[in-house]
């Protein structure tokens, strides 16, 4: 794929597509679990309140405006676990971030925190995370939680179809073992390089080359080592490849509607890929081509896709909207013409940060980082510094350490608490506790758990990394 954007062009590109994202992700985050449309919809970030935990556990967390989800603070994730070569170490994520991101999580799904928990299990490897509950099962992850995330992976591999389709295939594969999963990453990724890379959106010419890294991922796939093995172990319990093809087809006929539903009403493109369903909105391929057709359908207005997307109650709100977020951001430079949108990104929770991580992955591409750094890791390592993580978390939560106090997190590196607070819950013997946190690389993080009187921890992990590092 050739650039029709200089290299400064391209840098700006970058750094609107994460920045977008990361706006749509907390524009519709509030709408996420609505049914019923509200009588005036969002157009701005508000100030709302989050049931976290169930009916003994729960408590109320509060979402300033402007602060984003899981779907951004995994995104980030993933963009701290490539290496200064564009390298995706999937080690990196698997054993250290994604144990990491439970103490912090805003929002994470079921598959996802469970994967997260699991990748504690002694047996358990990045391409082997076969996890299983009475709620979910690793097989059966078809979601968009890995998509959701892959945006580092797309911009960073803008040059490199193959190597885009193995690390899309490997950031996916350590929390969702369903093809709908893994498509719905490569189906997303191909448009936000599509858009990056091409001043007009031909939709024949962009479902062609969609069409093409589709038809030739299972076949890359096979080529690497780690994703052969894993690949493996799934057709030995399932006919996989049989159900990836058939995921293709589906994408693809989403795809191929595309231009007969620009001219009709959002919501019969949505009731077509079955987004609007109770039990298909989370889908990887359905949220994947809805945000495809609102950027299509309004990129003359890139107003409208994002609040159009933002507000579509029923369907996954936050994850759609980041989508098309990123996809305007790659597209168009023209989009900082809109007061609202310059608004809207000057007041997104940690925007230097975006910027940076936005300049870090286009100097990979096209230039040399600031700094090298090594990500590979075993998960001895990287247990090792959880395990000692958890002695600052624990005196966190303990009150040994207060409000401007220094902390020192595997991942995020230096920060300082902003400030702490303390929830009741129904169950007399605990308290929730909350602790922001801003690192100096510029994210900021609210760690949080329920703590007995007695001092224990209940969101540590601390039990299970023992059980491994045995």
């Amino acid at each position: 794929m050739t650039s029709e954007y200089s290299d400064q062009e391209l840098r700006l590109k970058f750094q609107l597509a994460l920045l977008l994202s990361a706006v749509g992700d907390s524009l519709g985050w509030p709408q996420e679990f609505m049914w019923k449309k509200p009588d005036k919809p969002l157009r701005d970030y508000i100030r709302w309140k989050k049931l976290v935990g169930g009916k003994w556990w729960g408590y109320e967390d509060v979402i300033n405006p402007g602060d984003y989800s899981d779907d951004t603070q995994l995104t980030l994730s993933v963009a701290r676990s490539i290496d200064s070569t564009g390298e995706f170490i999937p080690e990196y994520f698997a054993y250290l971030e994604l144990p990491l991101w439970l103490n912090y999580e805003r929002g994470g799904g079921r598959s996802i925190k469970t994967a997260a928990r699991n990748i504690l299990n002694k047996k358990s490897q990045w391409f082997a995370n076969f996890y299983r509950t009475n709620r979910t099962t690793y097989e059966n992850a078809g979601a968009n939680g890995a998509a959701m995330r892959n945006l580092p992976v797309a911009l960073v591999n803008i040059k490199n179809e193959k190597k885009f389709i193995l690390d899309s295939f490997k950031n996916s594969i350590i929390t969702h073992g369903h093809p709908r999963a893994i498509i719905g990453s490569i189906l997303i990724g191909g448009a936000q390089k599509y858009f990056l890379s091409h001043d007009k959106i031909i939709l024949d010419n962009m479902q062609s080359y969609m069409y093409d890294l589709l038809k030739s991922s299972i076949q890359v796939a096979k080529k690497d080592r780690e994703i052969s093995k894993w690949l493996k172990s799934q057709n030995n319990n399932s006919t996989f490849e049989k159900i990836y093809e058939n995921m293709i087809g589906e994408a693809q006929y989403f795809m191929n509607n595309l231009e007969k539903y620009l001219s009709k009403e959002d919501e019969q493109y949505y009731r077509l890929t079955r987004a609007l369903s109770r039990d298909f909105k989370g889908s990887g391929t359905s949220t994947a081509v809805c945000a495809i057709y609102m950027a299509l359908k309004y990129r003359e207005n890139p107003e409208s896709a994002l609040f159009k997307a933002a507000n579509m109650v029923g369907s996954d709100t936050d994850t759609i909207a980041g989508f098309v977020g990123s996809l305007i951001g790659a597209h168009d430079m023209d989009v900082l013409d809109s007061k609202r949108i310059r608004h809207l990104i000057r007041s997104i929770q940690d925007r230097r940060y975006f910027e940076d991580v936005g300049k870090y992955l286009w100097e990979i591409v096209f230039g040399s980082p600031d700094f090298i750094e090594e990500r590979k890791i075993s998960k001895d390592e990287a247990f090792l510094k959880i395990m000692a993580w958890e002695i600052g978390l624990h005196e966190m939560f303990w009150e040994a350490l207060r409000e401007g106090d220094l902390v020192v997190h595997p991942t995020l590196g230096k920060g300082t608490i902003q400030a702490k607070k303390e929830k009741k819950l129904r169950r007399d013997d605990y308290v929730a506790k909350i602790i922001e946190i801003r690192f100096n690389v510029g994210q900021t993080a609210y760690f949080h758990s329920r703590v007995s009187k007695a001092g224990l921890v209940k969101e540590s992990v601390g039990r299970e990394l023992e059980k491994a590092l045995a």
